[in-house]
Formats: structure tokens, C-alpha cells, sequence
């Protein structure tokens, strides 16, 4: 299915456009760089608060660590409407995700955590949504946030 912007395929899965978190760092939150569009690292924030803290499959559950993604993904898809006026048909294509989930030194399940954002991505955009990905996992992120994911877009000129 087509949309004719992020805010009405967002609806279509019972969720809401956040507003645009700040950077709260030296850094721009997105920059267009030719036909690219680059989203830095965003944090399962909503609202400017972090909604999902500690380390997947210690503190908090596997699943809480699919919707911590989510929720990142969700910031990202922000940033993205932000860029192209809330327009889905200026993304030709998601590039590539590049997520970092807070963990032990033994949790193996990075990708079935990061699986969300993936998921979620291609359910706004399609085809255009599939995606490159790498999957990390580290002992700590900043502020203890549980998952980070940036991203990479390619964009109509």
C-alpha cells in the first residue's frame, strides 16, 4: 500500500508521528548530503524521555528490547518526515540501519531485537523500507538507553 505521508502509514498501525527529539550532543540529528539522507543515532525516546533503560535480556526483557527498537525506529521515521515534508514518495530507498543494542557480553540476540526496527521501517515505506543492517550489541550506550539505531536514506532530488 502506497501513503501519501508518514504521519497516515504511521496510523495505519496505531501510532503517532513523534516530534523530532534534539541532539543532546555536538552533532545535527540529520543531514542531507547529496541524494542521502543520514540519521544519527536515535535513542527509544518519546518526547525528549528515555522510555526504555538498561541491558537487553538482564534488566529488561528481549521483547522490551524490540520496542525499545521500535520506538527508535519510530524517531528515525521523525526525522525522515521532517526531511521530506512528511512525504513517503521522496524516499527511493532505506539504505541501511545500523543498530547497537546494551547488553551482556553473552546475549546473542541482536538481530531478533533489532527485527523491529527492521520490520517497521519496511512496513512504512514497502519495498522502498528494505535495508543493509548491521547488528551490535555493547556493555553500556549513552544514558543507559537500551538500543541506538541510525540510519541511511536515499532520497528523490
Amino acid at each position: 500500500m502506497t501513503y501519501k505521508t508518514f504521519t497516515e502509514a504511521l496510523r495505519e498501525f496505531n501510532l503517532e508521528l513523534p516530534p523530532v527529539n534534539p541532539p543532546r550532543g555536538s552533532y545535527v540529528p540529520a543531514i542531507k548530503a547529496g541524494d542521502f539522507l543520514f540519521v544519527a543515532g536515535q535513542a527509544p525516546r518519546l518526547n525528549g524521555e528515555l522510555k526504555f533503560s538498561g541491558r537487553v535480556g538482564r534488566d529488561i526483557s528481549i521483547e522490551e528490547g524490540r520496542e525499545a527498537a521500535k520506538l527508535c525506529a519510530l524517531n528515525i521515521i521523525s526525522h525522515l518526515a521532517n526531511a521530506t515534508g512528511d512525504d513517503p514518495s521522496k524516499v527511493v530507498s532505506a539504505v541501511r540501519l545500523a543498530g547497537v543494542v546494551n547488553c551482556a557480553e553473552d546475549f546473542t540476540a541482536h538481530s531478533q531485537v533489532l527485527d523491529a526496527a527492521s520490520d517497521l521501517i519496511a512496513k512504512v515505506l514497502g519495498v522502498a523500507g528494505q535495508h543493509a543492517r548491521i547488528a551490535t550489541g555493547a556493555s553500556s550506550l549513552p544514558s543507559g538507553m537500551a538500543v541506538e539505531i541510525e540510519a541511511a536514506f536515499l532520497l528523490k532530488n
